[in-house]
């Protein structure tokens, strides 16, 4: 089909597009306005918002005293003290213990042992939060201005197409990698900051390259297999969308590699951004907590 006999039909993928990237933007904002609601921005972004679950002994405990946490396995809560734990989850602002439906590890805490069912709720909750969303905007927007991958073209039409693609390819590429592939390898999907407490340069590092080095469920560093696969299989997923000067094998690599270059971003922004809340004063001043 050329490019005459398919314009027609771009209005209507247009219009498909924006309405489907309204939807997102639409979860991902009610998504935010109930975290704001229940909890502190610290808690909102960029962390998932806490769910509630059934306790009991310890856990039960800790419940009781207003601060909702889950059940937790590993053992690294072994023989800890509830009253020893109550009284440092709240310290400097910072719960002690993370969460099962956190995504990113603050410096310091102590987080459970996912299942495979806790990866995939994490992976299916991340895709569809404001976080997400702007990085949809921000990587189509910077195609757009650099008229880069996907080849839509440079007029009023084109960001709309962009900015659904960007969101379709970031989101199979969540959902792959977190709920598909991290169950599959064991591999934890959750980022874990390394904070203050260390060189800038080692945090530069450890965001940059986490792409490509990740941890496995009982801690062991290792390739981010769960990611990379993640990854390439979203990639190879585009040429069933993109347009067609942006098929084949060439291109797909093209496209993984932008996104891990993405993904290598979004870690960074992760790793500092509370730093830059702090320095325009939109966020209380802390210090990390040593674990």
């Amino acid at each position: 089909m050329t490019t005459a006999h398919f314009y027609p039909f771009r209005g209507v993928l247009q219009r498909t597009q924006v309405l489907v990237i309204l939807l997102m933007f639409g979860i991902a904002v009610a998504k935010s306005q109930t975290i704001a609601a229940t909890g502190s921005a610290e808690e909102a972004m960029p962390s998932l918002p806490d769910a509630p679950s059934s306790c009991s002994g310890r856990g039960a405990e800790i419940a009781a005293a207003g601060l909702s946490q889950p059940e937790f396995a590993g053992p690294e809560f072994a023989g800890e003290d509830a009253s020893a734990a109550m009284a440092g989850t709240r310290s400097k602002g910072r719960r002690h213990f993370a969460m099962r439906t956190d995504i990113t590890i603050e410096p310091g805490q102590s987080a459970p042992r996912l299942t495979a069912q806790d990866k995939v709720s994490l992976g299916l909750e991340q895709s569809f939060t404001l976080f997400s969303a702007v990085g949809w905007i921000a990587s189509a927007g910077y195609s757009h201005v650099t008229n880069g991958s996907p080849n839509y073209g440079t007029d009023s039409g084109a960001f709309g197409e962009r900015l659904g693609a960007t969101a379709l390819r970031s989101t199979t590429q969540n959902i792959f990698s977190n709920a598909v592939f991290a169950p599959i390898f064991h591999d934890d999907p959750r980022y874990y900051k390394l904070g203050r407490s260390h060189k800038l340069i080692e945090r530069v590092v450890h965001s940059v390259i986490r792409p490509l080095v990740g941890r496995s469920d009982d801690g062991r560093t290792r390739p981010n297999y769960s990611l990379l696969s993640g990854n390439l299989a979203g990639a190879i997923l585009t040429n069933a969308y993109y347009p067609k000067p942006n098929r084949g094998v060439t291109e797909t690599m093209e496209t993984f590699g932008a996104s891990l270059s993405g993904s290598a971003v979004g870690y960074v922004v992760t790793e500092f951004l509370d730093d830059a809340l702090e320095l325009v004063h939109l966020k209380k001043l802390e210090t990390d907590s040593t674990p």
